[in-house]
């Protein structure tokens, strides 16, 4: 089973997109993984900018510039629990016969 999955709510704990100590922290929800290159994209955060030409992109045929989420470090991210609204280490445990996220450190089940 994935710690991480698409839809997760998670916040950057290392790296440029970091903030330090702040309650406004990086937090967004995953829209795609990378798993062989262990990067993530999170949303609105490390935007990048694509310069268009016209006619080269169906969804934007006048072309310009767009803004798209980078990627980020796999490791440089962690699940926001919801009980406890704090950046947590996933544990995974056999609920019956399915295995189910939980947060480790108030034992809360995530999925």
């Amino acid at each position: 089973m994935q710690k991480l999955k698409v839809g997760d709510l998670v916040e950057v704990v290392a790296g440029a997109e970091r903030s330090n100590k702040d309650k406004a922290s990086k937090r967004g929800k995953i829209l795609a993984i990378d798993r062989d290159a262990l990067r993530v994209r999170v949303e609105g955060l490390r935007t990048v900018k694509r310069h268009i030409r016209k006619g080269r992109d169906r969804a934007n045929p006048e072309g310009g510039i767009l803004e798209r989420p980078g990627s980020i470090a796999l490791s440089a991210v962690q699940v926001v629990c919801k009980k406890c609204d704090t950046p947590t280490r996933v544990g995974v445990r056999a609920a019956g016969e399915k295995k189910v996220r939980f947060c480790k450190k108030c034992d809360a089940n995530i999925d």
